[in-house]
């Protein structure tokens, strides 16, 4: 049944870019009828629920797992937690390579994002930072809820659709601005999230951490970059929103190269969460980053 949604999305329909730049979140299927009861959809981190929010959009009552402000990788899941997904409908995770918690929490209940993707490394777990991987991902959400509540499909099909546009305009503008740049170094005071991008768009990318939070940089580490830097006379650098700024700092002013932040869309901040910053306005902030830190035509 669901095969339709598929073909649908893989469909080109590029929209203008005037429209695209517009904050419309708010587009796509209408909400349910008055008194209708909305499915639960637990989440566990923000890449997921940044997908389930343009997927799902008013057919689904959102729960995150991994509160806003929280450093994912070092989430510890609560009973409450476990109540939560017990209750849902469906508890969506992007891998068990990402959250391992993930299935256990879920007593074998839970559905993870990231199979059958076009583009996975299975060193890299943020393979949501791929565009088509990204639509894998939300095409497979669609899939598990129309099976289950097929009375959805049009509107699942409908904000799929729109997600696909979206998707397709951010790889359209990436493809653009990072073809042309002075320097395609990404040196980055961080963890490696950003693998895919540099990847896809022919960018070196040198994070300072592996690729999670678990191991300290060493002094030897941070001495090579800054020498790095300086070497390149590089005049901009990368961090990241949930990185202990005062590391950053320090080698931003050892080596005299300005920040600029990337966003991983693993964890958000407060103030991101309760404004709705969905996919691809962390990816637009990126792109923009990268546009000035690699002086990009």
């Amino acid at each position: 049944m669901f095969g339709r949604v598929v073909k649908f999305i893989n469909t080109t329909a590029l929209c203008a870019v005037v429209l695209f730049f517009i904050a419309c979140n708010n587009g796509g299927a209408s909400a349910p009828e008055a008194g209708a009861q909305k499915l639960k959809a637990v989440v566990s981190g923000y890449a997921p629920y940044a997908i389930a929010e343009a997927v799902l959009k008013d057919a689904a009552a959102l729960q995150m797992l991994v509160p806003p402000g929280t450093e994912a990788h070092s989430f510890e899941p609560t009973p409450q937690n476990a109540a939560a997904i017990q209750n849902a409908d469906f508890f969506f995770f992007t891998s068990g390579r990402m959250e391992p918690w993930a299935m256990e929490i879920s007593d074998g209940r839970g559905i993870a994002l990231a199979y059958e993707l076009p583009n996975n490394n299975p060193k890299d777990p943020h393979v949501w930072m791929d565009f088509d991987n990204t639509l894998a991902m939300a095409n497979n959400m669609a899939m598990y809820v129309a099976r289950k509540y097929p009375q959805l499909e049009a509107q699942l099909l409908q904000n799929t659709s729109d997600f696909n546009r979206q998707i397709q305009m951010l790889k359209r503008l990436y493809g653009q601005t990072l073809a042309n740049c002075q320097t395609r170094d990404i040196y980055h005071v961080g963890h490696s999230a950003f693998g895919y991008i540099a990847r896809n768009y022919n960018l070196n990318f040198k994070p300072l951490i592996g690729a999670t939070f678990e191991g300290e940089p060493s002094a030897r580490d941070m001495a090579q970059m800054i020498k790095e830097i300086k070497t390149k006379n590089l005049s901009y650098i990368f961090t990241e929103e949930v990185l202990n700024s005062r590391l950053a700092e320090v080698i931003s002013k050892e080596s005299g190269a300005r920040l600029l932040n990337l966003y991983t869309i693993e964890g958000v901040s407060k103030e991101e969460f309760e404004n709705k910053t969905g996919y691809r306005r962390f990816m637009m902030l990126n792109l923009q980053n990268l546009s000035k830190g690699l002086s990009c035509a």
